[in-house]
């Protein structure tokens, strides 16, 4: 079994039952119509949607028009274990999907969705026709890693769409967005409840109902993240930097990253140093998942 397939419905004529229950399917429908089958659900997909069909959905059969012109992407489980993006509430971000809709209507309010993937799409095509060569694994797992990313872009806004129904609510995927753009200098609960007219107490509640994780520990884990970098770069003062993060002094900067990186910030710039892989340095390897929650010890605040 190949690891990755790219089809064309217009010029490939493939029957897609096969890899059904073997592939993870991704399907941009340029033209026509396609008829997705969950036993005997059918959801109808036209031009400019997206459909997608993990490998474990009971879906039997995918219909489509002679003229119908979609691009198909089949990916294995071991390639999207591979280059998926890591994305911290990603598990249950798929168990959402599961729960709404397979079949995605691609807009360009945020961006142009249909040229996007449309383009990450022929970039990845372009590689799988090639002969193979030194480093095209390579090369196309970025492509898909790509690809996997812009698929979330469309994600988080069609969640912004839909009631809170055990489903992440519009407010704490707007929440997860701005924590990403803002955590460099804002990491207050309070300030992001503000932000979106709602109080700390609800944006806690609604977090903890999306992921089972309260609004601290995902600013504490996006901060985690900038932190890294920062340190990362020894050029700058850690008095300079503390200002730059907007810290009220050089203490504070030192216990909040003592208590998010589990080290002073002058610890986590010696461990660059020291070639020894010791288990400070293993802890400060970039980490993007759900392991480093595991991992992230409870604030003073939790009850916000």
């Amino acid at each position: 079994m190949e690891n990755i397939l790219f089809f064309n419905t217009k010029r490939d004529k493939v029957d897609l039952e096969p890899f059904l229950g073997q592939y993870n399917i991704f399907i941009l429908c340029k033209e026509g119509h396609l008829w997705p089958h969950e036993g005997s659900l059918v959801q109808p997909a036209i031009a400019g949607c997206f459909v997608i069909i993990s490998r474990i959905m009971p879906f039997t059969e995918i219909e489509y028009w002679e003229n119908t012109d979609a691009d198909i992407l089949l990916v294995s489980d071991y390639l999207m274990d591979l280059y998926r993006p890591k994305v911290a509430w990603e598990a249950k971000g798929y168990k959402y999907v599961s729960y709404m809709s397979h079949v995605f209507s691609l807009k360009d309010d945020l961006f142009d969705e249909q040229k996007t993937l449309e383009n990450d799409l022929n970039q990845i095509k372009e590689r799988l026709g090639n002969s193979p060569s030194y480093l095209d694994e390579e090369i196309i797992g970025s492509l898909l890693r790509v690809f996997l990313c812009d698929i979330w872009r469309v994600f988080f806004r069609k969640v912004y769409t839909h009631a809170d129904r055990g489903l992440p609510s519009a407010k704490f995927a707007r929440f997860l967005i701005d924590v990403q753009q803002e955590c460099r200098t804002q990491r207050d609960v309070t300030w992001y409840a503000d932000k979106l007219g709602i109080t700390p107490k609800y944006l806690t509640e609604i977090s903890n109902n999306a992921t089972g994780r309260t609004a601290r520990n995902w600013i504490d884990y996006y901060a985690a993240r900038v932190l890294r970098r920062e340190l990362s770069a020894q050029d700058v003062s850690l008095t300079d930097l503390s200002n730059e993060l907007n810290f009220s002094s050089l203490p504070v900067f030192s216990r909040y990253v003592k208590r998010v990186l589990g080290c002073s910030p002058s610890e986590f710039r010696d461990s660059l140093e020291n070639t020894d892989l010791s288990r400070l340095q293993k802890s400060m390897i970039w980490s993007d998942d759900d392991e480093y929650l595991e991992e992230l010890p409870p604030s003073k605040d939790e009850t916000e």
